[in-house]
């Protein structure tokens, strides 16, 4: 599996990074590509990517039911 090491060439993955860093600090959140690659990393060695497939499940969800 080849590794994430910026957001670069990730357009998908930083704007699932953002949803979720959206939901989870509300007004505190922090959008910079360097803050998104943190939440990526602390996610991935916390194995908890899957929390980015959730937040995809819940938008598409909702754009569903618009």
């Amino acid at each position: 599996m080849e590794q994430v090491t910026d957001l670069n060439h990730s357009p998908k993955l930083k704007e699932l990074l953002k949803l979720h860093v959206s939901r989870m600090y509300e007004e505190e959140a922090q959008f910079d590509d360097w803050h998104l690659f943190e939440e990526y990393i602390w996610l991935r060695n916390n194995n908890q990517l899957d929390e980015l497939f959730q937040e995809e499940y819940l938008i598409n969800r909702l754009n569903h039911e618009r």
